[in-house]
């Protein structure tokens, strides 16, 4: 398939004129859909699904993996994957759609089998009972005849939830027993199996002491099977327990409260009311500790995102998507993209010079490789590398080329000319340390700062005799 096809080409055309005028290329849209072959139509389908199952970063690493993989579709990914987050992926309908999908794929079904598995005909479910006496003796007409409009005003959310309000308040309350009302008041959610196994196990390590019980033999664990984890201790075990119930008390303490249209609390006083309830009271936070001075994260780095497309041809900073695009209109007419950030632009700097005729992303990937090797030779090799770490496969393979065949400062040429065979490089001595004497180690001393041979206070011997801490003996010269 050629590179360039009526419907790529449309879409070329119209993003053109959606950087001159938005209305204009909303109306163009739908004749040059009609252009797409099924295999474009496929494509897009596929892109449609990709943003939105995954995130932006995900999905756009998926992308790149297919770019790879598909040869036929490389044209198509070049010219329809979008530079920005089309803000398809929400995560709650993500999860949904990944669950359904789940369901359809262990009961053999489909998803919209499974979808309408999972909701009900809300008519069909409001429908009262009707008596077996009124089938032959319907009562006397007391309301409209059935019509379009009363069928659909008798449909109405608002009228189905006031029906169902309505038969709600005639149906007979059941009173709740006594003993119901007291356990939920006083019992409910407590634990008392925590307090119940440090008493017996009290009461066991006193009758251990009198001599009463024997010690207990240590148990050796043998795997099962290959892989096989030893069991967890039991108080290791029972404080995740401890911990897990909490966790879920608090969350039943929310949801009542909800349930009875009251305000939420917070997580910790949700958490204090559950400690309090299960009198579980050491169980109610097991987060890590914050370390010592600060809480380990590295927030230059956390608030850094990764740098997308090429960075500006003059300062090298990176640049907005707006002025990444093929084609754009900041110097008042329209023409392919400078390489220049605003900044840069606005004073007037040199950038990529324009592309005539009708080119592709590949033709300006090769006018940021001459204008490098033009403008910083001795630097275009650093400068593609940088770039080619985080490029699509396409573009890698643009950059291997180009790197392969230039003639770049540093880099013999493709035929060397034939030089004499050197001689063989003479291995040079290793040059030894200060030798070590008794005692004495190599570090850095505390008070010159030099790695050197040491004593055992950290101090080499220069300093020790220079601060007076250790004075050479007097040599006494014999008769």
């Amino acid at each position: 398939m050629t590179e360039h096809s009526a419907f790529l080409d449309a879409i070329a055309a119209l993003d053109i004129t959606f950087i001159t005028d938005r209305r204009a290329a909303r109306r163009a849209f739908p004749a040059a859909l009609t252009l797409a072959t099924p295999q474009d139509r496929e494509f897009l389908d596929r892109l449609v699904e990709t943003f939105t199952l995954y995130p932006f970063e995900s999905a756009m690493k998926r992308l790149a993996a297919q770019h790879a993989s598909e040869p036929d579709n490389q044209h198509r990914l070049v010219a329809l994957v979008p530079d920005s987050d089309p803000g398809l992926y929400i995560r709650d309908r993500a999860d949904r759609l990944a669950e359904i999908q789940a369901l359809a794929a262990r009961n053999n079904t489909t998803v919209e089998d499974e979808y309408s598995a999972t909701h009900a005909a809300l008519p069909t479910a409001e429908l009262p009972r009707t008596p077996m006496r009124q089938w032959r003796n319907p009562p006397a007409r007391t309301y409209l005849a059935p019509s379009r409009d009363t069928e659909k005003s008798r449909r109405a959310p608002e009228q189905i939830k006031y029906r169902a309000l309505r038969r709600g308040k005639r149906r007979p309350v059941e009173t709740e027993p006594e003993i119901v009302t007291k356990y939920v008041a006083e019992s409910l959610y407590t634990d008392t199996v925590d307090s119940e196994l440090t008493d017996a196990r009290a009461a066991e390590n006193r009758a251990r002491e009198r001599g009463l019980l024997a010690q207990p033999a240590s148990s050796s664990w043998t795997p099962r099977f290959p892989g096989d984890k030893p069991p967890l201790d039991s108080e290791e075990a029972r404080a995740l327990w401890n911990h897990a119930y909490v966790n879920y008390v608090a969350e039943q303490h929310q949801q009542a409260l909800a349930l009875a249209g009251k305000p939420s609390v917070s997580d910790d006083n949700a958490l204090g009311h559950a400690a309090t309830r299960t009198a579980l009271r050491g169980y109610t936070d097991r987060r890590i500790a914050i370390p010592f001075q600060g809480n380990g994260l590295d927030y230059d780095h956390e608030a850094m995102t990764p740098v997308r497309g090429w960075r500006c041809v003059s300062c090298f900073i990176e640049r907005s998507d707006t002025d990444q695009h093929l084609t754009h209109t900041h110097t008042g007419g329209l023409r392919s993209d400078d390489g220049l950030c605003d900044l840069c632009r606005a004073d007037n700097r040199p950038g990529l010079p324009p592309l005539p005729g009708r080119f592709t992303a590949r033709d300006l990937a090769r006018a940021y490789f001459r204008f490098f090797a033009d403008t910083y030779p001795s630097s275009a090799r650093g400068l593609l590398a940088e770039v080619r770490g985080r490029a699509p496969q396409w573009l890698i393979q643009l950059i291997d080329e180009f790197l392969a065949t230039a003639l770049l400062p540093g880099e013999s040429p493709s035929e060397p000319d034939p030089q004499p065979p050197s001689a063989p490089a003479q291995r040079q001595p290793r040059r030894r340390g200060p030798v070590l004497g008794a005692g004495q180690r190599t570090g850095r001393c505390d008070a010159c700062t030099r790695v050197t041979a040491v004593n055992s206070d950290s101090l080499c011997t220069q300093c020790l005799v220079w601060i007076g801490l250790d004075v050479p003996a007097t040599r006494e010269h014999a008769a």
